[in-house]
């Protein structure tokens, strides 16, 4: 009988070790394919200083920090997925580590990083993993997060033809606009600083010039929130 999936902790965790682990998905992160448009984006607005990457995933977007000097941590819920990240970069001496959960130091990170995470949360898990970011961050530091902008989640979700269940292919449970991220994030302790609808393309040259054209009259698909801990 076709059901909602409903997203326990366990079938999140397993759908994410499976994720991380099977090669050909490696494309699908959006760290690996919008990471460098992100980094160029920030760098004209923000300090990245020490950064802890929620949710890193399988680190791309920790190389890409790391290749620029700066010291970062990972934090991720799978298993699997710390697990490749430290080994990716055992020895880097800018690498701090990488733990599963949030067990990092209070006020250690100048910037906290949640690249396409919030959409994947519910309400208890969100309100505890915004939390944690606010602890790890010191005061005056920066929240940068991404997200689908007004994602239309039902065009996205598949059926299981085995057991009929319906759920959304990449495990989003939640839709933002910039307005409601933004009021949102300051009843937990953030100030807006941007939230910015756009296009990060993977893209270069010509060819990133015309991607960008081709969204120009149309919503663009890209939210990066930046905020600022009081």
């Amino acid at each position: 009988m076709q059901h909602e999936v409903e997203w326990t902790p366990d079938r999140v965790q397993r759908f994410w070790n499976y994720m991380s682990s099977t090669p050909g998905f490696e494309d699908l992160y959006f760290a690996k394919r919008s990471g460098p448009a992100l980094i160029s984006y920030l760098a004209r607005r923000v300090d990245l200083g020490t950064v802890v990457d929620m949710g890193c995933g399988r680190g791309d977007l920790i190389q890409l920090l790391l290749d620029r000097g700066y010291d970062s941590y990972g934090c991720d819920q799978s298993q699997a997925s710390v697990e490749q990240v430290k080994k990716r970069f055992a020895g880097h001496p800018h690498f701090r580590g990488a733990a599963v959960g949030t067990g990092m130091p209070d006020g250690i990170a100048d910037t906290v990083t949640m690249l396409e995470v919030v959409e994947h949360l519910d309400d208890a898990a969100l309100d505890q993993l915004i939390g944690e970011a606010r602890r790890i961050l010191r005061v005056g530091g920066r929240l940068v997060l991404t997200t689908p902008n007004d994602e239309d989640l039902q065009a996205a979700k598949r059926m299981c033809p085995e057991c009929g269940g319906v759920f959304h292919h990449m495990q989003h449970v939640r839709s933002w606009t910039g307005p409601e991220l933004s009021c949102f994030l300051e009843s937990r302790g953030f100030t807006c600083e941007s939230a910015d609808a756009t296009l990060l393309t993977h893209h270069r040259g010509l060819l990133g010039m015309l991607h960008k054209l081709r969204f120009a009259r149309v919503k663009q698909p890209n939210l990066i929130y930046i905020g600022r801990k009081r």
